[in-house]
């Protein structure tokens, strides 16, 4: 027999919960649009010159490229190289192919452009926790906005949709990519080290502020540069964000740190932690300004994040656009819900049992007035009641209940909900 299995790090989904899947893009789309961002979608096949030019971080390397087809792809070629072989490339984000979509119809759109992208993304990386190598992301963007409430909006937005899906104890961490820069480039470290230089920061929760210095030193960076940038890192940890502009961080990129912080905490009525946090980095290279990420208890990684990436149109097509986004991390927020039973459906399901000669006529009349208040699913009485039961509960964990047609009654078997 062959391994039914899917392939590692993607997975098939039960009823029950693709049911909680569903309820949750739903909820957060109707938040995001409830805030004013307008539904959009993009293919998940990008064309690689722009996924390649897009300063993706680790995630170029993690990138699913396609193999040419037909007459396109000949094998028989001498010294073949990967650009004989590859054609295009699975998304790893969807803030590449958004910054293609608006470039392609900028003339169509307004101007702050607010944009809702929920789909899939692929990446190649290793299987763990939360983090799968299909996944969905649910991002908000603007561009055409270089307003620190720009960051304000998509932030309280996010904050509210992750409360309104039951988080409440929630840590937003602000930083700017360039407070990053110039402790990097204070240091002693090139123009040209600061995109590897931030890669490896952006690990540091993993592997602490040691291991950051191991890696920089395996990469063959100077070890006196290293120890001027642990610190000015530490300087700013220990003294408070305004010591950054000791080290030629313009006070206005300062101030903006603190008006989110302060104005959010007063939108939020001081609900959640938000705090600067010099170790928010964020892998990808094309960010220019902001970064922040939103975490909560039970998950070690980030639930949500984003930040500024004011040149990647212009990187991209020629033209100056500035834009900034959040993306709310489906996978890791659908997993922690369904890991603390939580429902998200406003109607709970029921299943209605009929014998074969009751009159269907009316069995459907009934099922009509019942879906008033639940989701009714309708089953002739099988042989098997307990097999039946076994796995219909197994399948939909949300029943509440049957309800015998026969005799009109509701035989309450199960309440999880």
């Amino acid at each position: 027999m062959k391994n039914c299995n899917p392939i590692r790090g993607t997975y098939d989904y039960l009823p029950s919960e693709a049911r909680l899947r569903e309820s949750l893009r739903k909820l957060i789309l109707d938040s995001y649009m409830s805030n004013g961002y307008n539904l959009i979608e993009t293919p998940i096949l990008e064309n690689l010159e722009f996924l390649d030019s897009s300063e993706g971080g680790d995630n170029l390397r993690l990138m699913f490229k396609t193999v040419k087809r037909g007459d396109r792809l000949d094998l028989t070629k001498p010294n073949l190289t990967e650009a004989d072989i590859v054609e295009e490339g699975l998304r790893y984000d969807l803030t590449v192919p958004l910054a293609r979509m608006y470039s392609n119809n900028r003339e169509k759109l307004p101007t702050p452009f607010k944009s809702i992208q929920i789909g899939s993304a692929f990446r190649a990386e290793r299987p763990q926790r939360g983090r799968n190598r299909q996944f969905t992301q649910c991002d908000i963007d603007v561009f055409g906005d270089t307003s620190i409430n720009a960051e304000l909006d998509l932030l309280k937005t996010s904050l509210d949709t992750l409360s309104s899906l039951g988080f409440e104890n929630l840590t937003l961490r602000i930083n700017d990519r360039r407070i990053l820069n110039l402790l990097v480039l204070s240091s002693g470290f090139g123009d040209e080290d600061i995109s590897t230089v931030c890669v490896t920061l952006d690990k540091i929760d993993k592997i602490s502020i040691t291991g950051v210095m191991m890696e920089l030193i395996e990469k063959g960076f100077d070890t006196e540069k290293i120890n001027n940038l642990v610190d000015a890192i530490n300087d700013v940890v220990k003294n408070g964000i305004d010591m950054a502009c000791k080290y030629g961080v313009e006070k206005s990129v300062v101030d903006n740190v603190k008006y989110l912080i302060e104005n959010l905490n007063k939108l939020t009525s001081d609900r959640f932690q938000i705090i600067f946090d010099i170790s928010i980095v964020r892998g990808q290279g094309y960010y220019t300004g902001t970064v922040y990420e939103i975490y909560t208890e039970g998950f070690s990684g980030a639930i949500a994040g984003g930040g500024r990436y004011d040149k990647m149109v212009e990187k991209l097509t020629g033209n100056s656009v500035p834009a900034v986004g959040c993306s709310i991390g489906f996978e890791p927020v659908a997993m922690l819900l369904r890991e603390r039973k939580v429902s998200l459906s406003s109607k709970k399901n029921l299943i209605l049992i009929y014998d074969q000669d009751d009159d269907i006529l009316k069995v459907y009349e009934l099922k009509e007035k019942l879906k008033q208040n639940y989701n009714v699913s309708l089953y002739a009485r099988p042989k098997n009641m307990k097999n039946f039961y076994e796995k219909i509960v197994a399948v939909a964990d949300a029943v509440t209940s049957f309800k015998d047609y026969n005799n009109n009654v509701e035989i309450k078997m199960l309440n999880k909900g």
